[in-house]
Parts: structure tokens; C-alpha cells; sequence
């Protein structure tokens, strides 16, 4: 087993928890942000990095952000991404663009607003909010570290959470240039709250041949089985701490998830 813990957040000059999280290729982010927009304290905040590349997914995270920004969630009421944004299907302006189903990537209808989702999701941890229900995917995504992602899918899966500030907080949300940033502005002070990242354990993927009788694999090759592998992918057991203060003065570690994400194994054609 292989431990290793990755900062999310940056313990020096970190500006009342308001945090860059620009992950790319699984990196932990190195920069802040200022604390105010134009109105209001911003509590949490998230960016992420927008592959120019993917127009047609980039197309999606923009008019998802344009549905999000400026949803207002009064104290006490719980907050759901799929009844905010809505059904996400050609009808809604939606493209096919890349998604992740079973491990692989895939083209699929909406493809980009589990980026948005999981952008938001952080900005949410960030604001020292109650989180009730959240989804990992099934592999790590190339724009956050593993275990800070939440994916979404409309009458399935939900990222929901609730408003246990006091007040009513704004989601703000713009997709522009490479870049999603996605924060929540509500009445100040905003919580001096650090994300940590754990691997506690990787798992290696292995040879399989392909499917028996009961559409299994079977692992190691059958003999006679072509040698001919397609490359597997590790997976990795990953936990989330949130870091926040204490009254008397310290900081105290709270577990906020942990996640499998199963190894893609290699298979013999």
C-alpha cells in the first residue's frame, strides 16, 4: 500500500479560503485569488482548466455556467445541480463531446457538465458547506486531483447540498478563455477551510483474456490466448480531508470522502 498526500489547497497565502484550483493532469494547484468580486464575499471558489481543443465540450460548461450563475440558495434549503441546470439534451442546446461511462472516455450528449459540477462541488467545500449526496467518477478526471470530482447525470446521479451559512449565498459561475471558475458570494467572514487529498492505496491493473462463458475475464491469459495486450490503467483508493480552524487557536482534519476508482485491466484481443 502507498500513501501520498497532495495539498489542495496552499497553506501559505491561502486569502479566506478562497483557493485557484487550477488541476491539470491530476497537479494540485499553486495560486490564490483575491477574496471579493463586484458584491458580495466570496466564500468558496474553484477554477478549473478548459481544454481549447474541445469546442464542443467547452460549448457545454459555458451554457451549463450560464444556467448556474446567479442561483440564489436561501439558509437552510438544499441545493440540486440537476433540477437547477436542468434536462441536458440536444432540445437544451447541449453537443456530444467526451464523457467518462465505465472507465472509458466516450462521446456523449452534454459531455463537459460533470467539469462544471465538480468545479462547483469544490467551491462548496471551500465555503464550509453540508454536502448530502455526491458521485464520484469511475476514473480520475485530468481536471482536479482524484477525489475532489463529482459527476452528474440527469434523474440518476445528483450533486445536492445545503446552505448552513445563515444567510443566502449566490452561486456565481463563468466559463471563459481555458478556464471554469465557479464560486459562492454570501456574507462574510468566509471559512479559513484547506482540502487534502490522500492515496491511500493503488491498485495495479493486470492482463485478462477475453470474456468465458459467463462474460467474465479470466486473469492470467488462457493459453493460446493471443499475446496481443491493450494497456491497462491503475486505480487508486483516494481520501479527502477538509482542514479548518478550531477555537482555541489550532486546526483540526475532517474526513469528507473516500473513493474507489476501479483499474481499467488490460485485455487480450
Amino acid at each position: 500500500m502507498r500513501r501520498q498526500w497532495v495539498a489542495v489547497s496552499i497553506a501559505v497565502g491561502v486569502i479566506a479560503g478562497s483557493v485557484l484550483l487550477c488541476a491539470s493532469g491530476g497537479r494540485a494547484p499553486s495560486e490564490t485569488t483575491p477574496v471579493n468580486k463586484a458584491t458580495g464575499h466570496v466564500l468558496g471558489r474553484c477554477i478549473t482548466l478548459l481544454n481549447a481543443d474541445e469546442k464542443e465540450r467547452n460549448a457545454n460548461v459555458a451554457l451549463g455556467a450560464r444556467k448556474l450563475d446567479g442561483t440564489v440558495i436561501d439558509a437552510g434549503t438544499e441545493f440540486s445541480f440537476n433540477a437547477s441546470i436542468g434536462e441536458r439534451g440536444v432540445e437544451q442546446g447541449y453537443k456530444p463531446a467526451r464523457v467518462i461511462v465505465d472507465g472509458k472516455n466516450e462521446s456523449g450528449i452534454a459531455g463537459g457538465i460533470c467539469q462544471l459540477s465538480s468545479t462547483l462541488y469544490n467551491a462548496v467545500l471551500l465555503s464550509g458547506m453540508e454536502v448530502t449526496e455526491r458521485h464520484a467518477h469511475s476514473r480520475p478526471v485530468p481536471y482536479l486531483p482524484a477525489g475532489l470530482d463529482a459527476t452528474v447525470s440527469y434523474g440518476a446521479r445528483d450533486l445536492k447540498w445545503v446552505n448552513t451559512s445563515g444567510s443566502p449565498v449566490t452561486i456565481r459561475a463563468e466559463a471563459s478563455g481555458d478556464r471554469l471558475e465557479v464560486w459562492l458570494e454570501g456574507e462574510g467572514p468566509a471559512p479559513d477551510i484547506r482540502l487534502f487529498t490522500e492515496v491511500v492505496e493503488t491498485i495495479p491493473s493486470r492482463p485478462m483474456s477475453p470474456p468465458d462463458a459467463t462474460g467474465r475475464s479470466v486473469a492470467p491469459p488462457r493459453p493460446g490466448a493471443s499475446d496481443k495486450i491493450r494497456r491497462g490503467v491503475e486505480g487508486y483508493r483516494v481520501r479527502v480531508w477538509a482542514e479548518m480552524p478550531t477555537p482555541g487557536g489550532g486546526r483540526v482534519r475532517e474526513l469528507v470522502s473516500e473513493d474507489l476508482y476501479e483499474p481499467v485491466h488490460a485485455i487480450v484481443d
